[in-house]
């Protein structure tokens, strides 16, 4: 049996920073949630997530997100960390599929 080479040109979910979560969210002081992968991610990643992570915001009622190299930051008071990586994991996956040619539309399912 042999592994699979991982596709290097998507980036992949290393990890997650969840600092002390507060109540109410100030932008420009809280620390942010920061999903952490492999690589920066290139111009048609970063397309494809600018259009998809707006949806994704609403729902998890987001105040900011931002890109930082290899980092995306995510500002917010949602009270469940585990909910927002999972949905954070779902939208990189399914960004990642489509890159490599799967193409079907990122659809966010936050339970």
């Amino acid at each position: 049996m042999s592994i699979p080479v991982p596709d290097s040109s998507v980036p992949r979910l290393l990890g997650f920073d969840v600092p002390t979560l507060q109540t109410s969210v100030d932008h420009g002081a809280d620390e942010a949630i920061v999903a952490m992968l492999d690589v920066a991610p290139d111009a048609r990643w970063l397309k494809l997530f600018d259009e998809r992570v707006a949806s994704l915001k609403g729902e998890l009622g987001l105040a900011g997100v931002e890109l930082e190299g290899a980092s995306i930051l995510f500002f917010g008071s949602i009270a469940d960390s585990r909910r927002l990586a999972t949905a954070i994991s779902a939208l990189i996956n399914a960004i990642n599929m489509e890159v490599a040619g799967h193409t079907d539309p990122f659809q966010p399912s936050v339970s």
